[in-house]
C-alpha cells in the first residue's frame, strides 16, 4: 500500500502542476485575447471618431462653400444688368432682381408671388408654353410681350433653365429677361422698307406681286375666288405741273387713305408706282368685284379733292374666276388692258376684263353739280310764287339815255 501511494504521489503532483500550468496558460491567452480585443475596439472607436470628425469637417466645409457660393450668387443676382427672376416649379415668382423691377416699372412686392404668365401679354402665352418651356429643353427661349406698369407692352426675350439638386430633382427655374423692344422696332422698320411704299404707307410693288402670286397658287389648289383691281388717277400729271409735286404727294396720300377706308382689312392695297394703285380682293365673285370697283370710283370722286376740283380714277378689274390658271404677270396685264379701255373712252369709270359689257363711267362732280342746279331752278320755276325776272332793255335809245345820265352825273361830281 505504501509503495503504491509512493508511486502515485509524484505523478499526481506532476499532473497538478501540469494542469495548473495549462490553466494559467489558457487564462493568459484569454487575457491576451481580451487585451487584443480591447485594443481592437479602441482602434475601431478611434477610427469611427475620425470618420465622424472628417464628415463633420466636410459638412462644415460644404456649408461654408455653399454659403460663399450663395453669397456670390446673391451679389451676381442683384447686380446683374439684365432682369432675372427665380420662379418656382408651379410657375410663381419667388425672387426678382432690381433690373427686372426696373424693366417692368413695378416694385418687388408687386411682382413676387404672382405667376410669370400673368406678366406676359395673353396673345403670347402660347410662345411661353411652347418654345419657352424649360421642361422641353435644357435652355428654353421665347420672345414675348410683357405687360409693364400702366399697361405698356415691351418686347422681351425670356431665357429659362431648370436648376436641379444633387439628386436631379428640379428645385426652381431661373429666368433671364432681356428687353428687345428696340430690336423689334428696327426689324419692323426694315420690314416696312422692304415691303411698304414710303409715301402712301401701302404695300410696294414687290410685296404686292409676291402676295398676288401666293393668292393665285391658293386659287389653283382650292378654286378661284377674288379679283385683281388696277387703278390709275386721271390727269395726275396736270396736278404736278400746275400745283407742284407736294400737292401731288398729298393727293397720293389722300387717295391711299380713301382706298384703305373703303376696303376690308384682309384685302391687300398697294401703290405700284407714280399714280398707279392695285388691290387684291381675296374673296368674292365677278359681281362682288364689280361692286367694289364701282364703290371705289365713287369714293375717290366724292371724297378726294386736289384743291382745284374733283379727282377721278380709272379702274380695270380682272376676276380670278374668269382667268383660271393665269400667273401674276398675266393677271396684271389683263387688268391693265381693262383700265386703259376706260382711259380711252373718257376716264372716270371701270371696266371688267373679259366681260361683254363696259366700260362703265361715273358722272363727274361738275356734271352732278350742274344737274343739281338745273333741278333746283326747275323746282323754283314750278313754284306758284315764282316771278319771271325782268329782261333788260338793250335798245339803242335806252343805251344812249343811260350814257347821257351817267355823263351828267360825272360832270356834277367834277363841279363839286
Amino acid at each position: 500500500m505504501y509503495s503504491f501511494m509512493g508511486v502515485i504521489r509524484p505523478w499526481a503532483r506532476r499532473a497538478g502542476a501540469w494542469l495548473t500550468c495549462a490553466f494559467l496558460a489558457g487564462a493568459g491567452k484569454v487575457v491576451q485575447a481580451a487585451l487584443i480585443a480591447t485594443a481592437s475596439l479602441s482602434g475601431i472607436f478611434e477610427l469611427a471618431g475620425q470618420k465622424v470628425e472628417s464628415r463633420r469637417a466636410a459638412a462644415a466645409l460644404l456649408a461654408a462653400q455653399t454659403a460663399k457660393a450663395s453669397n456670390r450668387w446673391r451679389v451676381a443676382f442683384d447686380a446683374a444688368p439684365l432682369g432675372m427672376a427665380k420662379v418656382s416649379a408651379e410657375g410663381r415668382v419667388e425672387e426678382v432682381n432690381p433690373a427686372f423691377c426696373a424693366l417692368l416699372g413695378e416694385p418687388e412686392r408687386a411682382v413676387v408671388g404672382r405667376r410669370l404668365s400673368a406678366l406676359v401679354y395673353p396673345d403670347d402665352l402660347s410662345e411661353l408654353a411652347g418654345p419657352g418651356d424649360p421642361g422641353k429643353a435644357k435652355v428654353a427661349k421665347a420672345e414675348v410681350r410683357m405687360v409693364c406698369s400702366g399697361g405698356r407692352l415691351r418686347w422681351c426675350e425670356l431665357v429659362s433653365s431648370v436648376v436641379r439638386d444633387r439628386d436631379g430633382r428640379p428645385q426652381h427655374v431661373l429666368v433671364y429677361v432681356v428687353d428687345i423692344t428696340r430690336h423689334k422696332r428696327s426689324q419692323a422698320a426694315l420690314r416696312d422698307l422692304a415691303t411698304r411704299d414710303p409715301l402712301s404707307g401701302l404695300a410696294n410693288r414687290r410685296w404686292f406681286e409676291l402676295q398676288l402670286a401666293r393668292h393665285l397658287r391658293t386659287c389653283a389648289n382650292e378654286g378661284p375666288r377674288g379679283a385683281l383691281v388696277v387703278m390709275d388717277l386721271d390727269n395726275f400729271k396736270r396736278v404736278n405741273d400746275t400745283l407742284g409735286h407736294q400737292a401731288g404727294d398729298r393727293l397720293i396720300i389722300e387717295v391711299a387713305v380713301t382706298l384703305r377706308r373703303h376696303l376690308r382689312d384682309r384685302d391687300l392695297v398697294a401703290r405700284l408706282g407714280g399714280d398707279e394703285f392695285a388691290v387684291v380682293l381675296h374673296d368674292g365673285d365677278c359681281w362682288a368685284a364689280e361692286s367694289v370697283a364701282r364703290k371705289l370710283v365713287l369714293a375717290v370722286r366724292d371724297e378726294v379733292n386736289n384743291g382745284s376740283g374733283g379727282v377721278t380714277v380709272s379702274l380695270g378689274v380682272a376676276p380670278f374666276d374668269l382667268f383660271k390658271g393665269v400667273n401674276a404677270r398675266d393677271a396684271l396685264r389683263s387688268a391693265d388692258a381693262a383700265m386703259y379701255t376706260v382711259k380711252r373712252s373718257g376716264r372716270n369709270g371701270y371696266a371688267v376684263a373679259g366681260a361683254s359689257e363696259g366700260p362703265h363711267h361715273a358722272r363727274r362732280r361738275a356734271d352732278l353739280a350742274a344737274r343739281a342746279g338745273w333741278a333746283e331752278r326747275a323746282a323754283l320755276a314750278s313754284s306758284p310764287d315764282y316771278e319771271e325776272p325782268r329782261v333788260a332793255d338793250l335798245s339803242a335809245s335806252s343805251l344812249s339815255a343811260s350814257a347821257s345820265s351817267v355823263g351828267a352825273s360825272a360832270s356834277g361830281v367834277d363841279r363839286q
